[in-house]
């Protein structure tokens, strides 16, 4: 549940920022290519991270289903 809940957590706090760095057309504002650049591979990175947690939180959830019950 900690991975699962981590995981929407990064995922949910990434795609605030995001949304918040729009301007009126739309597109995300920064102050300069190299931060555009930067921020953009770090945000990509930690939602792969996250992705990665909810993947395992949901296989060990199922594990643990499987095991609990004696499919």
């Amino acid at each position: 549940m900690l991975l699962i809940a981590t995981g929407l957590f990064i995922r949910y706090h990434i795609g605030r920022r995001r949304f918040n760095r729009r301007g009126i057309g739309g597109l995300q504002q920064f102050s300069s290519y190299g931060k555009a650049v930067v921020i953009t591979a770090i945000e990509k990175l930690a939602n792969f991270l996250a992705l990665l947690c909810l993947i395992a939180g949901v296989l060990l959830i199922a594990v643990a289903v499987f095991i609990h019950f004696k499919f």
